[in-house]
């Protein structure tokens, strides 16, 4: 109980303090803020990406790939093996009574007007491919028809690229009219185009798919679904759950720039904990008399060291909030689009914590050294400099 209270008198006093020491406060503040700032902002883009692929994510959804691939890129899927796929257990069915499965193709659209960096990338989707999409709806124009050189464009692709309903793509075949935008719900679907499957592969003499897509009739029945695929003699495909794949290829996309961005923020973390060190040095020369005072009285060496560190923890949380916030002011909802993929950014919930745990990190690694030499200075010492 004595250890408590004289941490907490010795904290008050700390903090009571820091008036006249607000300069050097203020740039150890700014020194946490500028590496919280930088390193949220970086993985803003991540934290978006995966977001868009993650929206509207359902457990109970399923892709097929080839092994050759690894992606839903290509035609590596046969268009003989579809019904094969289909036949597997577990799949749910549809009104119809057939299963709810959809064989899909995306392919390369080449960029438009002034666009000549990127493009968004084309799905060929069937009947079936809508009805796995529940969240998709039309908010311009109309749907596309199947058997029509026609295609409608996601709003975050529309956005991105400036385009319209009514503009023209050309894709193999000739021109195909842009005759609709959809949305999804803020899914990295929204960054495409969708087309009827069939029509496109036409166009293009395209012989195979790229996925089969596909929802379950529960979640509990992918280990019987992707075992029977495993084991089918006729097929070479493998099964994934749709929201590990989306995981898996914003891993692939973005692992670089995250793996950057952690060098950055530990480059960053070095200087700012080396300015810790020298500022909360200076701070404890600043209090030598008040400690060595509180050292005669009685106040034992532990709750001055702990003192110094929550003082520093303090600033140093007040930088990861003001870093955090200018991370969220600038890049929060910002458009971007990388690598085809177009999505907002994000500075999540979990960005900020994050930012909290690295400040945390920062006060403890910067403010040891100042807190044990505060609490190991010797009080006959400390009285003969003041003096």
């Amino acid at each position: 109980m004595r250890l408590l209270t004289q941490t907490l008198v010795l904290s008050r006093l700390g903090f009571a303090s820091l008036g006249r020491r607000k300069w050097t406060s203020l740039v150890l503040m700014g020194s946490v803020a500028c590496v919280i700032g930088v390193l949220l902002a970086m993985l803003s883009v991540t934290a978006g990406m995966l977001r868009a692929y993650q929206s509207g994510e359902d457990p109970s959804l399923a892709i097929v790939l080839s092994p050759e691939t690894n992606a839903d890129f290509g035609t590596a899927i046969p268009a003989n093996a579809v019904g094969t796929i289909l036949d597997a257990p577990g799949i749910a069915k549809g009104s119809n009574g057939h299963p709810l499965g959809d064989p899909e193709v995306l392919v390369w659209v080449p960029p438009t007007g002034a666009y000549d960096n990127g493009s968004p990338t084309l799905r060929g989707i069937g009947a079936a491919g809508l009805a796995l999409r529940p969240s998709l709806r039309i908010v311009a124009g109309r749907q596309f028809r199947a058997g029509h050189q026609e295609v409608i464009i996601g709003v975050a692709a529309a956005r991105a690229f400036n385009l319209k309903v009514g503009y023209t793509i050309i894709l193999p075949g000739g021109t195909w009219p842009i005759v609709g935008m959809f949305a999804d719900g803020g899914s990295i679907l929204e960054s495409e185009y969708l087309g009827d499957a069939d029509t496109l592969m036409a166009a293009g003499h395209m012989s195979g798919y790229g996925s089969v897509i596909v929802r379950l009739r529960d979640p509990g029945s992918f280990a019987d679904f992707e075992h029977w695929l495993a084991t089918n003699p006729t097929l070479k495909v493998d099964a994934e759950r749709q929201s590990h794949y989306a995981l898996r290829t914003v891993n692939r996309t973005s692992a670089f720039f995250t793996e950057l961005t952690y060098v950055v923020g530990v480059i960053m973390a070095l200087g700012a904990v080396l300015g810790i060190v020298k500022l909360m040095y200076a701070a404890v020369s600043v209090r030598t008399r008040e400690i060595a005072t509180l050292r005669t009285i009685g106040y034992q060496p532990v709750p001055i060291a702990i003192a110094v560190l929550l003082e520093t923890a303090a600033l140093s949380l007040a930088g990861a909030l003001v870093g955090s916030g200018i991370a969220w002011l600038l890049c929060n909802g910002r458009h971007v689009v990388e690598m085809r993929n177009i999505f907002d950014l994000a500075v999540s919930p979990r960005l900020f914590a994050l930012g909290v745990v690295w400040a945390l990190v920062l006060a403890l690694i910067g403010g040891l050294s100042p807190a044990l030499r505060a609490a190991r200075l010797p009080v006959a010492k400390a009285l003969a400099v003041t003096n």
